[in-house]
């Protein structure tokens, strides 16, 4: 029994001899005195590995350490901010939709154009002619007539495939969490008028970009006292009454949304 003692005191004792050693060289500097050498002598460091290692490990953890109250609290204030900037996007695309349907004759009408008088053009007032377009570098404007043609640019601008109004990735934003989050009524009713809009903005585009190149009254001038002609099947007149659906598709998304229209 005696001899089993002795033997663990012994064993104990190796233990934390070993443990004191190991303590010991983990925490004193190691003193390397230059060597001689045939060229040169290395240089004298005064460090430690436990030194080095706290060093390495605050300079790599320090820049991600953020108090997690705090980094939820930015998170919810840059979401909220998004939220309801994008609300305010969608109730102006409403908006301008409504003042463009609103003013649509205005819009696409563009009396830009002098035209010169037909009776002038005639081979007996072939001398007057030459009189009126000796007065200026062409013809005396003053008797000129003032002309339109119908123009799709406007329309373009405000369904904002030009990059330009409220209107631009508005099928994007319709479809975001954030704003599918916002929406207080059935969401199956929601996502049905998110794609009736889709389809009647991807008709409008369709057929005003079609307007500006096809339409006879796009293409011909017409006084301006008078009426275009062919409304009913125009190009242009197919795109106001996609236009109509596309409001009236994003007023109802807007009052799901709680947003006045």
């Amino acid at each position: 029994m005696m001899n089993i003692l002795t033997t663990m005191n012994s064993s104990c004792s190796k233990a934390v001899s070993f443990l004191l050693f190991t303590l010991y060289i983990t925490t004193t500097p190691c003193e390397c005195y230059s060597i001689p050498t045939k060229s040169k002598t290395l240089p004298k460091r005064d460090t430690t590995r436990r030194e080095t290692l706290s060093k390495l490990f605050f300079l790599t953890t320090i820049p991600t350490i953020v108090h997690p109250s705090n980094a939820f609290a930015a998170s919810a204030a840059s979401s909220s901010a998004s939220t309801e900037q994008d609300l305010i996007l969608l109730k102006e695309a409403y908006e301008s939709l409504t003042s463009l349907v609103d003013n649509w004759s205005r819009a696409t009408t563009s009396c830009i154009y002098a035209d010169i008088p037909r009776e002038l053009l005639e081979s007996k007032n072939k001398e007057q002619l030459l009189e009126k377009a000796s007065t200026f570098a062409l013809f005396d404007k003053s008797t000129s007539v003032t002309s339109c043609r119908k123009t799709n640019k406007i329309v373009r601008d405000y369904l904002g495939v030009t990059g330009k109004g409220p209107l631009v990735g508005i099928e994007k934003r319709l479809l975001k969490r954030n704003v599918v989050d916002a929406v207080v009524d059935d969401l199956d009713d929601y996502f049905a008028e998110v794609e009736n809009f889709s389809s009647s903005l991807s008709k409008a585009s369709s057929f005003s970009y079609t307007a500006g190149t096809a339409d006879f009254d796009s293409m011909n001038n017409f006084s301006k006292d008078e009426s275009s002609s062919g409304q009913d099947e125009s190009n242009l007149e197919q795109a106001r009454l996609a236009i109509v659906e596309c409001q009236s598709s994003l007023s109802k998304i807007v009052k799901m949304l709680q947003l006045s229209s």
